[in-house]
């Protein structure tokens, strides 16, 4: 995974390190650094070796690569809003072991393809942000929010549920048929 500074000085973004993130618009002093280091918080709340914390996990790995589309790959979108679909519409039971299964679908899908998800403006993806993650006391609050957190990034990206649902329902004719 390539850091977050040379990804973004590859591709011409300069990270502003105060203000409001600039991504998300989260209320912080230190810019899109200290909304990344907001997402620590919930480390400290969950256990992720308990697989009670696995769903936590992935929904916050999603929620925040979304509302930070620009900091990585351009298919990243592809898995991570695909996965939200497979999670929030069709209740799939997500674990480890089903992720590298949906990037082979997304790996078939994106051949021959030039076309990306083009995300919804900046600070357009959800209301919640890291910001709202350090009002989690314990690991239900903190599981709540970053269900609730998800929730808002994912329907954020509206537009583009109908093609995600054509990449799941591949991924579930694949592997739940």
């Amino acid at each position: 995974m390539q850091n977050l500074e040379d990804y973004a000085k590859k591709n011409g973004i300069v990270l502003q390190g105060e203000g409001p993130c600039q991504f998300c618009g989260a209320p912080v002093a230190r810019g899109v650094f200290e909304c990344h280091s907001n997402l620590h918080h919930i480390a400290a709340i969950l256990d992720f070796n308990d697989p009670s914390c696995y769903l936590t996990r992935f929904l916050s790995v999603d929620a925040m690569a979304l509302q930070h589309c620009e900091l990585h790959g351009p298919w990243n979108n592809h898995i991570h809003l695909a996965r939200l679909f497979l999670i929030f519409e069709k209740n799939i039971a997500w674990d480890y072991a089903k992720t590298p299964l949906l990037s082979n679908i997304i790996n078939q899908y994106k051949k021959n393809k030039t076309a990306f998800l083009m995300p919804p403006p900046l600070q357009q993806r959800g209301r919640i942000t890291t910001s709202d993650l350090l009002n989690a006391y314990n690991s239900e609050d903190c599981k709540e929010i970053v269900k609730q957190w998800a929730k808002e990034v994912y329907d954020s990206f509206g537009m583009h549920h109908s093609l995600i649902s054509s990449i799941a329902g591949v991924f579930i004719r694949k592997y739940y048929s």
